[in-house]
């Protein structure tokens, strides 16, 4: 089963501040579950930030 993870949790493993990530929650560059509610917070799949760190890692040639 995919692990859901709290804000906090996501930018521990993304090496971010929870601010950080709370915004790229609210502009759709991470996939995340927001809780219904005036202050609704927010579950991130493992599995999205997995999906995350392989978009945004860039390796150099090793020439």
């Amino acid at each position: 089963m995919n692990r859901l993870l709290n804000v906090k949790q996501a930018a521990e493993l993304m090496g971010m501040h929870p601010d950080t990530v709370r915004e790229m929650l609210r502009r759709g560059d991470l996939a995340g579950i927001k809780n219904p509610g005036l202050r609704g917070s927010w579950r991130i799949e493992e599995s999205a930030i997995e999906r995350w760190k392989r978009r945004n890692t860039y390796y150099a040639n090793a020439s």
